[in-house]
């Protein structure tokens, strides 16, 4: 019995990498919304893993590798697939004059379609320096990768279903994507402290960040959907950095 409840954790973060494969695949089929949607579904199930583990008392050393690797998949290749085909159709859709004309390419087209995968790259060297760093229980020390994949998730969504948000245009913009690549590339080994929304109890007075966060974030997704994703991932950077620079202890 006692290795069944070990089992579950790691058979949940084993679905995960499944999802993660799965949208990698979708990528390649150049369906961004699919890709998007399984991204998504590794990140429910990368929660739950987690949360089952610390439920039945069956946290580990393996149960943390396996999910590290997980990570390197769910939240490292495969957001970094979506951005690679939204950086392949930007450059499509320039002029035929252009020096990234698709029919002629040259060396800067190769650099700009795969600086996409800097993304796999700062997200095994952020989940390195987690593995090694006891003291990230409480919060964290730059944006998790799962924060990342679920912005990327978030711009593919938008990118092919949601033409009258005011950003869209953005996901189709080259130099939007080059950059964005590269801001969350810094993000994820910065040292930045970010809050967690694990609770050591439910008062709102040492929880009053966690519960406004998770009340706006909610109201998001209710008025946007999933699209809304990346505007909570702009959210959860931007209140990490008040509470950051005003010194406030209690997150």
């Amino acid at each position: 019995m006692r290795s069944i409840r070990f089992a579950i954790p790691s058979f949940i973060t084993c679905i995960a990498i499944l999802a993660g494969c799965v949208s990698i695949t979708f990528s390649s089929l150049d369906n961004v919304t699919l890709a998007a949607y399984f991204v998504i579904t590794a990140a429910v199930l990368d929660f739950f893993d987690g949360f089952l583990a610390r439920g039945l008392k069956v946290v580990s050393a393996f149960g943390k590798q396996l999910d590290s690797l997980s990570d390197v998949i769910n939240f490292g290749v495969a957001p970094a697939m979506i951005v690679y085909r939204l950086i392949y159709r930007s450059l499509v859709e320039l002029e035929p004059t252009s020096q990234f004309n698709i029919t002629a390419p040259g060396f800067s087209y190769y650099v700009l379609l795969n600086i996409s995968f800097l993304i796999v790259i700062f997200a095994a060297i952020r989940l390195a320096k987690f593995n090694i760093d006891d003291n990230q229980v409480k919060s964290f020390r730059g944006l998790p990768t799962p924060a990342t994949a679920l912005f990327i998730a978030s711009l593919g969504i938008v990118a092919e279903n949601n033409l009258n948000l005011p950003f869209h245009p953005l996901t189709y913009n080259i130099w939007f994507l080059v950059i964005l690549v590269f801001v969350l590339s810094v993000l994820m080994v910065s040292n930045i402290p970010m809050f967690s929304l694990k609770f050591e109890d439910y008062s709102l007075k040492n929880n009053l960040s966690r519960y406004l966060f998770l009340v706006v974030s909610v109201a998001l997704l209710v008025l946007i959907g999933f699209p809304a994703l990346s505007l909570i991932v702009v959210l959860y950077v931007l209140l990490s950095l008040v509470l950051r620079f005003t010194g406030v202890k209690s997150l």
